[in-house]
Parts: structure tokens; sequence; C-alpha cells
């Protein structure tokens, strides 16, 4: 997992804001030309009726079109962004917790050397369960980045 502050500190974090925009506006002009397909098939070839008045509802399809396409975007982007400050959460308690244990392992096998096994033996469980967490979280953040981490 990169660290923060380090040179490759800057991660894949969902769609670009201007990724956000493009799809948004595609998706309102995708929404605007069926709806006026639809108004043509109705209004001008089925009722031969003609009236200024129907755009306005293609408009407004439209416009609400995009408003609900982007605030989605930037939702799932939000998300994502949560989601890798979560894992980097993760990662600086799992080096803290790794080094509070590198000292006890040591200050063990310092005063008591007899007793340095069983320290030794809760040193590797609670490091193995450590060990196991990280590895949910790689497999979380490789599934919700949709990029392999490391």
């Amino acid at each position: 997992m990169r660290q923060p502050g380090s040179k490759n500190a800057k991660a894949y974090v969902g769609p670009s804001p201007a990724w956000i925009v493009t799809t948004s506006l595609v998706a309102a002009v995708f929404i605007a030309s069926s709806v006026l397909l639809l108004q043509w098939i109705i209004y001008d070839d089925w009722l031969r009726e003609h009236h200024p008045f129907h755009y306005v509802g293609t408009i407004l399809a439209a416009i609400l079109g995009f408003v609900l396409v982007y605030r989605s975007q930037v939702l799932v982007r939000e998300r994502q962004i949560e989601t890798l400050h979560r894992f980097e959460t993760v990662a600086r308690m799992n080096d803290r917790i790794r080094n509070a244990l590198q000292i006890i392992d040591c200050a063990a096998y310092v005063s008591r050397p007899e007793a340095a096994d069983q320290v030794r033996q809760a040193v590797d469980v609670i490091d193995g369960v450590l060990r196991e967490v990280l590895v949910n979280v790689g497999g979380a953040a490789e599934a919700s980045s949709g990029k392999p981490s490391g």
C-alpha cells in the first residue's frame, strides 16, 4: 500500500471531475435526444400537433438527467476517496502496532530471556492477525478501486 506523503501517494480515487461532467453531459444529450424523438413521433407524426411548449419538458428532462448522473458519480468518487483514507489509516495503524510489538519483544528478551518465548508467541499471534487484516483490506481496496494495490 502506498504511504501518504511518499512520491507515489497519489492513487486512483475514482472518476475525475472532467470525466464526471463529460459522462453527465453525454447522459443529458442522450435523454434529450430520446425525449425529442418520442415527442416527434407522438406529437408531430401521430397527433399532428406542434407546439414549442413541448420542448420545455425535454429541456427539463435533460437537466434533471444531467444532475442525477453528475450527483451519482460525485457520490461514487467521494465514497472511493473515503475508503482510500480508511485503508491508509489501517496501514498506519498496522505500522504503529508492529513497531510497538517489536519494542515489547525486544524488551521482554532483554529483561527476562526465559519469558521471551511466551512473548514471542503472543507477538506472532498478533502479527498474524495484522497480516490477515491487511490481506483483507488489500483485497477490498483492489475491489473498490478497480486497480491492484502495491
